[in-house]
């Protein structure tokens, strides 16, 4: 018997790996998702990330035109990090990936060090875990980037040279200065005292106030969608009705916040409809994986017990039915259950359970979870289920009793676990007008 793989919260690509996704519940959420956000992701939250990446982006490009520049990583590995120095040391905002190294270098060092090397990085894997790995594909997304290798779109880059060169710039108005810091091969160490001016330059371009050209620039390309908008208008409506939370301090996610903002689209008409519409889906695709996601949780604490007896605890605990999942409603949206190879087979699972559910059946409900998972784990090349059934008895093989406890009966209708990018979509909205929180 092993213990569930542990990830920490720092590790998002493990969600898109699906390595801690043992139902499929992962690729439901995200279709469903796509439907009404297009191009954010759920760690793609900050704006002045996407500042900060279409820049390194641009001087990566900038010094590959050099004869002996280095390559586009080093060269944005390098940008992130005065980036962060910048924003944490000047602006005194160190709300960015890699806060803890870069405060602990800039506020005990004399000398901030840019580079590729261990000692340089503000992240034990800068590259996957920082702006590159986590900001382009979204900037991609957002009409930011394009080509291979990566470079800003045409228009991006007269924004960047229009908007943000002069303020960059030491001496010219081209920002050489950083282009020549950026384009060295060996690590380089900044004095911060000789180097202030430096700081405070890419500080006043990256202040946390955006400019009203900015605020222009980035509504289209991340608050919209880009040129591009994966939902033809839907994400935009979505954002005229999420404004009316703006100023609710305690919003979050769940099946109330998705109904209020499904009917301010409704009042939208036309494409308005719609968009309520699959803000309807997911309210009701919720309130059946989130309850399934904790019961097979609790089903790994449970090796070695019969699962009737499980069943059993399961019915005290929820009551001899769910009324909050809509079984009738769950099969009218079966196409959105499917998972590759059997979708089909996928689909009936998902309503076999809400049917199951529904009617207090746990027994059926937990038989239907284990099979879910099985077929999952052969998906992804026939790994062994993580819990089976053998000689009548619960045989867990990764064990998690640290989800022994389900929500309780009042609390299921309540109950939300996956984002579909709407809090992404919030939060960059509230950034974008203002709105910090």
């Amino acid at each position: 018997m092993l213990t569930v793989p542990f990830l920490t919260d720092l590790d998002p690509q493990a969600a898109i790996k699906g390595s801690r996704d043992p139902l499929g519940i992962q690729p439901i959420w995200t279709r469903m998702g796509r439907h009404v956000v297009g191009n954010l992701t759920t760690v793609s939250t900050s704006v002045r990330d996407f500042t900060t990446t279409i820049l390194g982006y641009y001087f990566a490009e900038r010094v590959s035109n050099e004869d002996n520049g280095g390559t586009d990583l080093a060269v944005f590995l390098c940008w992130e990090q005065l980036a962060a120095y910048a924003r944490g040391g000047i602006n005194k905002d160190w709300v960015f990936r890699g806060t803890e190294r870069a405060k602990k270098n800039f506020n005990e060092n004399a000398r901030v060090r840019l580079g590729t090397d261990s000692a340089a990085l503000i992240l034990s894997d800068q590259k996957t875990y920082g702006l590159w790995g986590l900001y382009s594909v979204p900037s991609r997304s957002s009409g930011l980037l394009t080509g291979d290798p990566a470079r800003v779109t045409p228009s991006v880059r007269k924004f960047i040279e229009d908007e943000y060169l002069s303020t960059l710039s030491g001496k010219g108005r081209d920002a050489s200065d950083i282009v020549n810091l950026l384009a060295k091969k060996s690590p380089e160490l900044l004095p911060r005292d000789r180097d202030l001016p430096l700081f405070k330059a890419v500080g006043r371009t990256l202040r946390r106030e955006l400019s009203p050209r900015e605020q222009e620039f980035y509504l289209t390309h991340l608050v919209e969608g880009g040129p591009e908008d994966r939902t033809q208008g839907g994400q935009r409506l979505l954002v005229e009705a999420l404004r009316t939370t703006f100023d609710v301090e305690d919003w979050s996610l769940n099946p109330m916040s998705i109904q209020h903002l499904a009917k301010r689209c409704r009042t939208q008409g036309g494409r308005g409809a719609e968009v309520a519409g699959y803000l309807e889906h997911i309210r009701i695709a919720e309130q059946l994986v989130a309850p399934a996601a904790r019961l097979f949780m609790l089903l790994l604490s449970c090796d070695g017990r019969l699962p009737c007896d499980v069943s059993a605890a399961v019915k005290r605990q929820w009551g001899p039915e769910i009324p909050s999942i809509d079984a009738n409603a769950i099969e009218d949206i079966r196409g959105e259950f499917a998972n590759a190879p059997d979708n089909q087979e996928s689909s009936d699972r998902w309503v076999r359970l809400a049917h199951a559910l529904t009617s207090g059946d746990y027994d059926a409900a937990l038989s239907i979870l284990i099979e879910l998972n099985r077929a999952v784990m052969l998906s992804r090349g026939g790994a062994a289920p993580w819990v089976e059934i053998r000689d009548g008895k619960l045989h867990v093989r990764f064990l998690d009793e640290s989800s022994a406890v389900l929500p309780t009966r009042s609390e299921l209708p309540f109950l939300w676990t996956n984002s579909y990018f709407l809090d992404s979509l919030r939060a960059v909205a509230m950034q974008v007008e203002g709105h910090h929180g």
